[in-house]
């Protein structure tokens, strides 16, 4: 009794596009018994091309590897949705962090920021520090000890205005041996107005006053 070989469209291998790893287990199991069957009841005067079974095997294989594929595709699609969502429920909150930069609108100042210098601080000069990119100083503005606010109004030292976008800030002063060191910190407080995704896979909150912080920066989350 001879016996058709398999095509890609008849009998079990038309299954093989299965919802789930289970499913495709258990086809790909009766894949293989039904091609054992189809060798042990070959008519011997008339043999089934050897070939055909190779090709049926491995066309197989690839439909169940996409299935893996899919699946941990649609995995990682559904953790990367799930802490979206999660996070989406930081909008409307009030937060508190530590900051590095501030964001300088097209026009007007930047959001006010809170600077903290201990009023022990044996530094002197102190100042605040606007930096670019490439980490030099655009623009110093004299700090005092205890806590201040600062509002940058985008000017650099020759008091041009310059281009929007994100600067960095710091808070410094000399010791002793005239070494520059950090005095204090800056912080940003404001309302959530949105949840953003980075290039890295962290997470950016956006403040309604314009400057954004990490997710893990994050020093206090009030109603």
């Amino acid at each position: 009794m001879a016996i058709n070989a398999i095509s890609p469209t008849n009998g079990v291998a038309s299954t093989a596009p299965a919802t789930s790893l289970s499913n495709s287990s258990q086809d790909f199991d009766r894949f293989l018994k039904l091609l054992t069957a189809q060798m042990k009841y070959q008519d011997p005067m008339q043999p089934t091309d050897p070939t055909q079974f190779v090709a049926q095997l491995a066309q197989f294989s690839q439909v169940e590897q996409q299935t893996k594929s899919n699946t941990l595709l649609q995995s990682i699609l559904e953790q990367m949705s799930g802490s979206l969502s999660q996070n989406a429920a930081l909008i409307g909150k009030s937060v508190q962090t530590a900051i590095s930069s501030v964001t300088l609108p097209s026009s007007g100042n930047a959001a006010a920021v809170s600077v903290s210098i201990s009023g022990t601080s044996a530094l002197k000069n102190l100042r605040i520090e606007v930096l670019d990119g490439s980490r030099n100083v655009l623009r110093t503005v004299t700090a005092a000890k205890g806590d201040t606010t600062f509002a940058f109004d985008g000017k650099d030292a020759n008091g041009s205005r310059m281009a929007a976008g994100s600067y960095a800030v710091r808070v410094v002063g000399e010791d002793a041996n005239n070494t520059r060191q950090s005095a204090g910190s800056i912080t940003s407080a404001g309302k959530i107005t949105e949840v953003r995704r980075d290039s890295s896979g962290g997470y950016l909150l956006a403040l309604e006053n314009g400057n954004t912080v990490a997710l893990d920066e994050l020093s206090r989350l009030t109603q």
